[in-house]
């Protein structure tokens, strides 16, 4: 009997897979069923803009609206825009559209057969609380809310940050499961996964690595942040190419009506902003860039030398057509400096990001049509300030198109995307076990989801994508979420999210050392294994008027993880081997509410693992298998977050508890002599630092407070002055960044920081 090669069989069914996907393209479309559709695009009146998260309800003409459910309902996407299909062509309906903050519209409806009508709402805003009729459904994601924070640009805003505005660096960091190494890096790990494992995306972009040196910010402050999903884990399968989590950020679009500029400075930083129509509700523009001036201010406010500079710039160029939307995108970063001060080693990142996206909603079409083309850079390289000694840098080419429709009664999402990739890695030196090299390689990556709610309680959405790239097999990642709804309404709701997960490159870097955080990405090769994780994760939510809660456990195994060889002596060339990661744990999160008062309390346990054949990471160590926890785990961590307004101040309060990270201790010294050459009598020798097991202590616990007041001054003239003052590290605690090795001296984070800041805008 003939037997079955799985990998052959598998690559079968890949390549008939993406066959019967490209086909579906274009056919898809035409097998549809030809209905009635209402499509909406809901902007604001004040500055032209989407709304997204708008209720569109849908009542009969002779319904109580306030006592039934609606016939049909959406939710606005991140373009303002939803559509409502099944309506029964000549009949009238009521069309009412909610927002917080704005009046109510109301009209009346009635679509001929087969006709997909356009409507542009505007909707006014509206002082005081209104009675809103509230339907939520997840704005991306239909299925379940677990692994996923939702994050406003007020979310960000209440995080004091040492500028007039919050930033999504500073606001991650209070997310249970999202670890950092210090104050400096710019890395975050998240639920166990190493940086190279996230993926980060501006409106479907690429950016590498868009966090500064000084882990209190990031490329996006709140002033240009519509929304961000943080998917931890468990994402669906329109997300590929990473195995721990994806950073998804949606920018606003540039004010549509009236133009608006300010500048304002703080110790930390100084920026200018700018924003306003090229064509009224038709074309818009949006400008930020900022530049930082800790360096120059640090001696005098702390009494010490923060050897960091960092800077960005980003462009927006937004169109609101008739029947389509269109966001171009420039961004470009720029980071250098010490990561662990007085070593002399600095550190070098800079990102740039060029692109497009578009959605098309013209009446020819059945269902909406999304594409993206654009182009990331990224280079990072770590030297003296005389000469650089290593350099890795990526380049990418893409383009991504994603679509909807409907078959047999069920939705399905399903896209297509290709890039072009440049991998170049010089070292002057001999940093691992690799040499300098260039390669390029083309990824196809195809991807399909579909909903299925077999009653109003349970929804269900399996999907399924793959990776196919010129120098592998190609990848097979299942997906699936699954929700709950207990008393059919959002109140309560139990999900489930899990998958397999793979990417096509892995990041090498010297995790021994705290202090560097420099990083070869390598392209894995066709004899290699490919990196690849598999998630599993449930959670119970509760939402009501003014609280929400939520409990998720999770666990991720992933497999084939470049880690840094250990020997007993301390060397500066590092070797790479594979290892294997677990990572289990839960997180606990309140919010609540109300009026002038918002507070949070998160905690969140997790243990992160690492394994592999004791041969392959140090033969000294004296069993089979080594197993060790890395650099980032980290036991517990609590974070509390306050907000209070009052007398038109703003109060902003963060306190975060951390337990210790783990590190390597040092077992002792001794005086290497390399005879015959020389004598011990005569020479002593070189001394030498002796290691102890790997990782086999821990840190000492963290915590920090941070304090911010604010307020805006308005003058009639069109001019508004905001300051704030804050102070980092409210009770100056000496939290330990890491120690120096090489030097033997104790380096901690960020001591007490006061800043004082202003903005200045014009209206």
């Amino acid at each position: 009997m003939k037997r079955w090669d799985i990998k052959s069989l598998k690559g079968k069914l890949i390549k008939v897979y993406i066959f019967a996907i490209i086909f579906g393209l274009f056919s898809m479309n035409s097998l549809a069923q030809q209905n009635q559709v209402l499509r909406l695009v809901v902007i604001s009146e004040e500055d032209g803009t989407p709304l997204p998260g708008t209720n569109a309800l849908i009542y009969n003409i002779d319904q109580n609206q306030e006592e039934t459910d609606p016939l049909f309902y959406c939710v606005t996407d991140k373009d303002g825009f939803c559509e409502i299909r099944g309506l029964e062509s000549q009949k009238e309906y009521i069309l009412k559209v909610t927002f917080v903050g704005f009046k109510i519209f109301s009209e009346t409806i009635k679509l001929e057969e087969e006709e997909r009508r356009i409507s542009r709402i505007v909707l006014k805003p509206e002082i005081g609380e209104i009675n809103e009729v509230t339907v939520e459904r997840q704005r991306y994601i239909t299925t379940g809310e677990v692994a996923i924070r939702r994050i406003s640009s007020d979310d960000v805003r209440r995080i004091p940050t040492p500028g007039v505005d919050g930033d999504l660096a500073s606001y991650l960091q209070t997310v249970p499961g999202v670890i950092s190494n210090g104050d400096r890096g710019g890395d975050l790990f998240i639920r166990g996964g190493t940086p190279d494992q996230n993926q980060t995306l501006v409106d479907n972009l690429q950016i590498i690595k868009p966090f500064h040196i000084s882990n209190l910010f990031s490329a996006f402050p709140d002033e240009i942040i519509q929304s961000v999903d943080l998917y931890a884990g468990g994402f669906g399968a329109e997300y590929s190419g990473a195995t721990s989590a994806v950073i998804d950020v949606n920018l606003r679009p540039g004010n549509m009506r009236e133009y608006k500029a300010n500048i304002s400075a703080s110790p930390y930083l100084g920026s200018f902003f700018f924003e306003g129509p090229i064509k009224k509700d038709k074309q818009s523009l949006l400008i930020l860039g900022r530049q930082s001036t800790i360096d120059r201010f640090s001696k005098s406010i702390i009494g010490e030398d923060i050897n960091i500079e960092f800077s960005d710039i980003l462009a927006r160029y937004s169109i609101q057509g008739d029947n389509i939307t269109c966001n171009v995108t420039g961004i470009r970063t720029y980071d250098t400096g010490e990561i662990a001060p007085n070593r002399g080693i600095n550190s070098t990142w800079k990102n740039t990001v060029l692109g497009t996206r578009c959605l098309g909603f013209d009446g020819l079409y059945n269902f909406p049509v999304e594409f993206t083309i654009g182009y990331t850079n990224y280079e990072n390289k770590e030297g003296t300030k005389s000469a650089n000694q290593r350099l890795s840098s990526v380049n990418k080419l893409y383009f991504n198109t994603d679509r909807k429709d409907e078959i047999l009664g069920l939705k399905f999402n399903y896209g297509f995307g290709i890039s072009f990739n440049n991998y170049k890695t010089i070292l002057s030196e001999r940093f691992t076990s690799i040499d300098s090299f260039e390669r390029n390689i083309t990824v196809v990556k195809v991807y399909t989801a579909t909903e299925w709610e077999p009653t109003k309680k349970l929804k269900i959405q399996p999907g399924f994508a793959t990776q196919i790239g010129s120098s592998n097999a190609g990848s097979f990642e299942p997906r699936l979420r699954i929700s709950f709804r207990p008393d059919e309404t959002n109140k309560k709701e139990i999900s489930f999210a899990g998958g397999r997960y793979t990417q096509l490159l892995s990041g090498i870097n010297d995790e021994r050392d705290i202090g560097t955080v420099f990083t070869i990405l390598k392209p894995v090769k066709i004899e290699e294994t490919l990196p690849s994780a598999i998630h599993g994760i449930i959670g119970y939510q509760q939402r009501g008027d003014f609280f929400k809660f939520n409990i998720e456990g999770y666990v991720k195994k992933h497999k084939n993880i470049s880690v840094s060889k250990w020997t007993p002596e301390a060397k500066t060339a590092i070797e790479t081997a594979l290892a294997d990661g677990l990572t289990f744990g839960f997180d606990i999160n309140t919010r609540f509410d109300k009026g002038a008062l918002f507070t949070s309390i998160s905690y969140g346990w997790s243990k992160v693992n690492y394994e592999a054949t004791s041969g392959d990471l140090g033969a000294w160590i004296q069993e089979s298998i080594f197993s060790y926890s890395p650099v980032h785990d980290q036991r517990h961590k609590l974070n509390i977050i306050a907000s209070y307004d009052f007398l038109g101040i703003s109060l902003n309060t963060s306190w975060e508890f951390g337990t210790g990270k783990p590190y390597t201790q040092i077992f002792g010294f001794d005086e290497n002599v390399s005879g015959p050459a020389e004598n011990p009598i005569n020479d002593p020798g070189r001394t030498r630092i002796l290691y102890s097991r790997p990782y086999g202590e821990r840190l000492p616990y963290y915590h920090r407070l941070d304090v911010s007041l604010g307020r805006v001054f308005s003058t009639p003239n069109f001019w508004s002055l905001e300051t704030e003052v804050g102070v980092i590290n409210v009770y100056d605690r000496n939290n330990v960044f890491n120690f120096d090795l090489t030097t033997l001296q104790r380096v901690d984070q960020t001591p007490l920081l006061p800043y004082l800041s202003f903005k200045l805008q014009v209206n």
